[in-house]
């Protein structure tokens, strides 16, 4: 069923990584055709797959799926949204001064932005990332944070780990 000659690639398509879809050439190699497969690491179609692709590669090709669909998709949002009109409106009402005040809030060790950290602290505490978040030394670098920045630095850390696929 497959061979080396037919074998384009695989990857897993559901969450539980129990089910794979196989991509093969048909024999005139004018088409893909994929073929779905459950993953039972006793069905000889399924070790006749492990042969040609292990089970490390198969979970980094689902990996690099995700993350081409993410892609996709964000520049779909983008589209829509510059279709719509909607970037502009956003960018309309974002006030310019409110963004340097974030900025040197962040930026700064000004006495007044340090008696502010600790309100910053919270509502970085408040955030379902954080709340969320398994790692305490991340949640006590943040308590321990000296400046805005040091702060925020962590909580963008969480947030990329949680967006990770």
């Amino acid at each position: 069923m497959f061979n080396e000659e037919n074998f384009i690639t695989a990857h897993f398509i559901d969450n539980e990584r129990k089910n794979i879809e196989v991509l093969l050439k048909s024999e005139d190699e004018t088409a893909v055709n994929p073929y779905i497969l459950e993953y039972d690491v006793d069905n000889p179609i399924c070790q006749e797959l492990l042969k040609l692709c292990a089970l490390d590669q198969l979970h980094e090709n689902t990996y690099m799926k995700k993350a081409e669909e993410r892609k996709a998709y964000i520049n779909q949002v983008k589209k829509i949204a510059e279709k719509e009109g909607l970037i502009d409106q956003i960018i309309e009402e974002v006030n310019p001064k409110f963004i340097s005040l974030m900025m040197d809030f962040l930026l700064s060790n000004k006495k007044e932005h340090i008696d502010r950290l600790f309100n910053f602290k919270i509502y970085l505490f408040e955030q379902d990332i954080v709340k969320n978040c398994k790692d305490e030394s991340k949640k006590t670098a943040i308590r321990k944070a000296k400046a805005p920045l040091e702060a925020f630095r962590i909580f963008l850390g969480l947030w990329e780990d949680s967006n990770k696929i």
